[in-house]
């Protein structure tokens, strides 16, 4: 099935690839760096871990689909909640060494199902928390 992109962040970052994998492709350890993640628990190990956080808009579930230490990717499944406009919600990372001894992240949200209407929604949303993401895992590596 097509996914519908909601949201893509890019950024470089002053670190390389190696230290910056650690922190993302721990699955369980995100509120070392995202601000907004009040705390996180698993269930499971490498794929299939069913990951549970707690941010400032509730508590949400996420399942990790892909972590490809060689290719430095992560995919996680979104678990469908009446208060997303969407289903079949996805993050997916991407880390590429771009030399120099930095990092270039790439950061995709998409779903399955969503309209123009939840795009709009949600996407200024995603922004925020991308950026704001993105900015303590900065901030977690200095």
């Amino acid at each position: 099935m097509a996914r519908t992109v909601i949201r893509v962040e890019e950024d470089m970052l002053d670190h390389p690839v190696e230290q910056v994998w650690s922190l993302v492709s721990s699955f369980g350890a995100i509120q070392a760096w995202m601000p907004s993640i009040k705390w996180c628990t698993i269930t499971g190990q490498g794929v299939g871990t069913i990951r549970t956080v707690m941010s400032v808009a509730g508590v949400q579930e996420e399942i990790l689909e892909v972590l490809d230490n060689d290719a430095h990717c992560i995919s996680y499944r979104i678990k469908d909640s009446p208060a997303l406009p969407m289903k079949g919600g996805f993050g997916n990372w991407k880390l590429e060494s771009i030399g120099g001894g930095k990092t270039k992240i790439t950061w995709i949200a998409d779903a399955e199902e969503i309209n123009t209407d939840g795009v709009a929604a949600i996407a200024p949303i995603y922004e925020g928390f991308m950026k704001e993401s993105i900015a303590g895992l900065k901030k977690a590596l200095s």
